[in-house]
């Protein structure tokens, strides 16, 4: 199979990645995937990536039709609003990725789609987004991870056809042996680097400079770990700090609420607490950490105004 017709639904930081690498690629149309007053402001304003305006293609789920590939990189309160788009766009061999950094995004895509069109997916890219436009530095993305957590011979097409495809484009990627581990692996280095500094309203030197940032870390980490090993997945039990980070770079969730944006609390330390009732695990840091940031949130709302 080769994939020729592509999908995003989501044209934020993760979706900019995705245009910049895709473009110039040959036989590829990509198209993105909007309904509504989002529909009208793509079309109209497209993105801007680091300094470079690119116009988009956009089409709402109906016109544009069944797809070789739909990437989906909202962000996790976009996600059933994305899976509600699916129907129109999956034909018999359409494969999905789902880019979110939670845990329990493919499971959700499965159940709408079917689970034989899911690839399992990571994406590691530090960005910056500002308004409309979006920043990141090329040669320090690590990139896409894909693979299948149960590998089937009759399966290898699905990932044979995606290395095709990105091996004709800018974006850098890998297909992974152990995909599963790879993407609980950045849900808890999200959850233990992004979160932290969030509270506190500090860059990552938080974690080089101070002892009580790196501790409140590795209780973070340490709580992900153990619902981890309660789902069959083992990761060290030493938190990871996000290598080669400038000690003035903000993650996703403190860029979110300097601009005033809800964050993907939900997605990171809410998931964490469905999980741990669910397998009866004490996670009071992220409890702690999952209310703070919806009091910030709230803060941003002007409730307490």
């Amino acid at each position: 199979m080769k994939i020729h017709r592509i999908a995003l639904i989501g044209a934020g930081a993760v979706g900019a990645y995705l245009i910049w690498g895709l473009e110039g690629a040959a036989n590829v149309a990509l198209t993105v995937v909007a309904e509504g007053t989002r529909k009208e402001r793509l079309e109209r304003d497209g993105v801007i990536i680091n300094g470079v305006h690119y116009p988009l293609q956009v089409q709402e789920p109906s016109h544009a039709g069944p797809q070789d590939l739909i990437f989906i990189s909202t962000k996790y309160s976009g996600l059933d609003e994305a899976i509600a788009m699916l129907t129109p766009l999956v034909g018999p061999d359409t494969l999905v990725l789902s880019l979110l950094n939670g845990v329990d995004s493919e499971s959700r895509v499965a159940q709408a789609a079917g689970a034989e069109h899911v690839v399992h997916s990571v994406i590691r890219i530090a960005s910056q987004r500002t308004g409309r436009e979006v920043r990141f530095e090329p040669d320090r993305v690590i990139g896409l991870s894909f693979g299948l957590p149960d590998a089937r011979a009759e399966d290898q097409w699905k990932t044979d056809a995606l290395a095709d495809l990105f091996s004709r484009t800018r974006l850098r990627w890998q297909c992974s042996d152990d995909i599963l581990t790879d993407i609980w692996l950045k849900f808890a280095s999200n959850i233990a680097n992004n979160l932290p500094q969030a509270i506190i309203g500090a860059a990552a030197g938080l974690y080089l400079k101070s002892e009580h940032g790196l501790f409140l870390a590795q209780k973070l980490w340490s709580e992900v770990v153990a619902v981890a090993a309660a789902k069959g997945i083992h990761l060290a039990e030493d938190v990871l700090i996000f290598p080669g980070q400038s000690s003035t770079a903000k993650y996703s969730t403190l860029q979110d609420l300097e601009a005033g944006r809800h964050t993907d609390i939900d997605m990171f330390a809410g998931h964490m607490l469905r999980m741990a009732e669910e397998t009866g695990i004490p996670v009071p840091y992220c409890e702690y950490t999952y209310h703070a940031i919806k009091a910030l949130e709230e803060r941003n709302d002007g409730l307490f105004d």
